[in-house]
């Protein structure tokens, strides 16, 4: 058997020790490969989160006054806070403003176009490779873009009757003042108000069942029958299980009344001031205030007349001409922005009240009067809004407007008077005239601080109230002798002034402000000087504002 030369056996070997060698360099090399891209990996990564949490902080502080500027100084905050050394200022990096738009299914930022989200776009030069430095020196650019849309904390709030002071009284008068603005008699009890009461809508709610609306700006500027909205609202609350069966067969019975050619845009009611609805969406609304308001926006200025139930000898009956000169509005938006500029605002209703009295005492004297009320139209601003770990705490500025009570003739030209009725040869003559000195001056604007304990659904709505010094009914006000500033024309019958005062005149003032005026003003939002605030819904921040 031959055997290989020496010569051949070492050539061998060294072919060995050489594969050996490059063996080992590969695997040093691919070593250092996957080191390097893991490090890159984890370094895109963690740029990727600093962009995302730049994003959702500078849309955080997006209100409606939205700065790049603003948005930027929060975006580089958030960005500092979590390890990023360099300047979203500086270029290539970026921060701006406009918005997220769906194109075949895929996001897409359009920057300029308004404030309804921000872009970020943050850099980081590393080397491209630490461990193989001499075969791959240099660095490399990583970059990382985030798009979140504007997530500011919202609120929504109304002017209103809060759900426990729903009474037969209210539900009477709400009867009254819907069906005559609707167009047909309304009877719900107070029982069917309550349950309106306690429901809330949302949104989201409506644009789920509003089959015209494709999207929430739609829903909010698209003109349609208060009967059309009306039944919308019915629908949200079936679809959504938030209210029980009287509560869907009281809205029901509203939705059904509405005969009157009536149109509306649901953005009349509802003032979303939040450059993204989207970010509103889910935001409870309270189904009555909605139901009220929407009413009254549609109705406009005309008047509505309003029997009384008073029963006083020699009366007949009594007719209110309601007029609503500006409708009331519920707001829905976020806190006022850094520098103070108030981005969200209710309104109250500007109201009107004319009750004419002629009241003919047999034998005696003859009443000429009417009571005249007119509340200028009120507000109430959100300041801020503040979440902790159990409650969340809102702030709400809230101004009552002012209001005038007077009282005049029949006919609005002369004061009210008392005549004698059935005076020998000579009737008619006038005995007195009666003026009313009743101030109404309103308190001023008064910060409301509502704690909503965690989950803020169990915890609201919520009401508080301005008052002033003057107290919130205008029965007892009325009915004081005092208030009346009476002026004798003839020294005929003087007894009988006091006793046409006293015994006619004050109780009779007093029942037209328990009867019509308290609960009216109430179910509107507004006391004699003051302004009640219903915050009917809160949101700290967006769910998921991340869209890119």
């Amino acid at each position: 058997m031959s055997r290989l030369p020496i010569t051949n056996l070492h050539r061998q070997c060294g072919a060995i020790g050489l594969m050996g060698t490059l063996t080992l360099l590969m695997a040093i090399l691919f070593t250092a490969l996957a080191v390097d891209s893991g490090r890159l990996w984890m370094q895109q990564k963690n740029l990727q989160v600093i962009a995302d949490i730049a994003a959702i902080e500078a849309a955080r502080s997006l209100g409606c006054a939205a700065d790049v500027t603003d948005a930027l100084a929060a975006a580089q905050a958030a960005a500092a806070n979590n390890g990023y050394a360099g300047n979203l200022a500086n270029s290539p990096n970026l921060v701006d403003l406009g918005s997220a738009n769906s194109s075949s299914g895929i996001r897409e930022f359009i920057p300029g176009d308004g404030a309804a989200a921000v872009y970020v776009r943050a850099t980081q030069e590393v080397p491209r490779s630490l461990v193989a430095g001499g075969l791959f020196g240099g660095n490399i650019m990583l970059s990382a873009e985030a798009v979140s849309l504007a997530d500011p904390s919202l609120a929504a709030f109304s002017a209103g009757s809060y759900t426990a002071s729903l009474n037969s009284e209210d539900s009477v008068l709400l009867n009254a003042l819907l069906g005559n603005m609707l167009g047909a008699p309304l009877n719900l009890g107070v029982i069917g108000y309550q349950g309106i009461a306690q429901t809330n809508i949302t949104l989201q709610d409506l644009l789920q069942v509003s089959a015209d609306a494709g999207n929430y700006e739609d829903l909010l500027n698209s003109s349609v029958q208060v009967s059309e909205l009306l039944q919308i609202f019915v629908d949200a609350a079936t679809e959504n299980g938030a209210a029980d069966v009287q509560a869907i067969a009281a809205m029901q019975s509203i939705a059904n009344v509405a005969v009157r050619d009536l149109s509306l845009r649901l953005g009349d009611v509802l003032a979303v001031t939040t450059a993204e609805a989207n970010a509103a969406a889910t935001v409870g609304l309270n189904a009555l205030s909605l139901i009220t308001t929407s009413v009254l926006v549609a109705n406009g200025t005309h008047a509505v007349t309003l029997p009384l139930g008073i029963n006083l000898a020699s009366i007949a009956s009594i007719d209110a001409l309601v007029t609503v000169v500006e409708p009331p509005q519920m707001a829905l938006g976020p806190p006022a922005n850094a520098d103070g500029t108030i981005c969200t605002s209710m309104k109250t209703a500007e109201v009107r009240v004319q009750v004419p009295v002629v009241v003919n005492i047999p034998l005696l004297a003859r009443v000429d009067l009417s009571l005249n009320i007119e509340v200028a139209q009120g507000g109430a601003d959100l300041l801020a809004i503040d979440s902790g770990d159990t409650s969340t705490d809102v702030q709400i500025a809230a101004q009552p407007g002012i209001a005038s009570i007077t009282l005049t003739d029949t006919t609005g030209t002369a004061p009210a008077r008392i005549s004698t009725l059935n005076l020998p040869l000579i009737p008619g003559i006038p005995i007195a005239d009666i003026g009313l000195d009743l101030p109404v001056q309103p308190p001023g604007s008064e910060t409301l601080d509502f704690s909503v304990a965690h989950p803020v659904a169990d915890d609201l709505p919520q009401l508080q109230t301005v008052t002033s010094p003057l107290g919130s009914s205008l029965q007892n006000a009325l009915s004081q002798s005092g208030a009346l500033d009476i002026t004798v024309l003839s020294i005929l019958n003087l007894g009988l002034v006091n006793d046409v005062v006293s015994a006619v005149i004050s109780p009779l003032l007093g029942e037209i402000g328990r009867v019509l005026l308290d609960p009216l003003l109430e179910l509107l939002g507004i006391r004699l000087g003051g302004l009640d605030v219903t915050l009917e819904g809160v949101q700290y921040h967006y769910s998921s504002p991340l869209v890119i």
